[in-house]
């Protein structure tokens, strides 16, 4: 991995409410049980915002997992314009194949915590191997529901698909309720999200809040309107979207 080296951060423990511990649960029961998860002490590594944590084509060295912070998969062009592809949550893991190469950079979206996986404790590696194919396989459904926004939908569509996804995902590891959760996005981040210009990404929230669809106070979005949102971005039921995500 490619963060910058500093201080070494005291060592951490991760709780049945972690994040990490939640994400595990779900993309496989009772591996946090096996491998004793909640009872070990990890070395976190601490990556400030807008650094580089993994460059494309790097090889993946360690089962790494986002403990806190948001992160995203990149692709940066030429003249300097980018586009997020996909924003990593805490509890992802960020390999998809143990032997293999990152298929895009990585980068701190806002200052991040992440904790290697792999180690001795690990009885079987094949079951690391599990988590990564069900995380891959969601991350898959992640990035066909992004292309279908960038292709098809106008803006105020887009907008709503990614809120109820980003509330859905938070919701699984414990960091969002039905209507409310922290979105530490710029504008800017927005943006090349969702493939919008800065401008047009103020507008649509300006839109959005006019029409009492969401309210945003600081970081903190509270969906208004939640069944409206899905209607109008096409957003499959919970139910669905509790699938593709594990």
């Amino acid at each position: 991995m490619s963060a910058p080296p500093g201080p070494s951060p005291p060592r951490l423990t991760i709780d049945r409410s972690d994040p990490v511990h939640r994400r595990l649960d779900q993309l496989a029961p009772g591996l946090t049980a096996t491998i004793g998860l909640h009872s070990r002490r990890f070395s976190p590594k601490l990556v400030r915002s807008r650094r580089e944590i993994a460059h494309e084509g790097e090889p993946v060295s360690g089962i790494w997992i986002l403990r806190a912070g948001w992160a995203a998969l990149v692709r940066h062009f030429a003249d300097g314009r980018r586009q997020i592809e996909h924003v990593l949550l805490p509890g992802d893991p960020l390999p998809f194949e143990r032997e293999a190469s990152y298929p895009a950079t990585i980068v701190a979206l806002t200052p991040v915590t992440l904790i290697d996986l792999d180690g001795p404790w690990v009885p079987d590696a094949a079951l690391l191997d599990a988590v990564l194919q069900r995380h891959t396989m969601a991350t898959f459904h992640h990035l066909l529901d992004a292309t279908a926004r960038l292709g098809r939908q106008v803006a105020i569509e887009r907008f709503a698909h990614l809120l109820l996804e980003l509330r859905d995902r938070l919701r699984g590891v414990g960091l969002a309720t039905d209507t409310q959760f922290r979105m530490p996005l710029t504008q800017e981040m927005l943006a090349d999200t969702l493939g919008l210009t800065s401008v047009h990404v103020n507008r649509t929230l300006q839109m959005m809040r006019q029409q009492q669809l969401i309210e945003l106070a600081g970081r903190v979005v509270t969906l208004l309107l939640p069944g409206e949102l899905a209607h109008m971005a096409d957003y499959p039921s919970p139910s669905t979207s509790q699938v593709a995500m594990r």
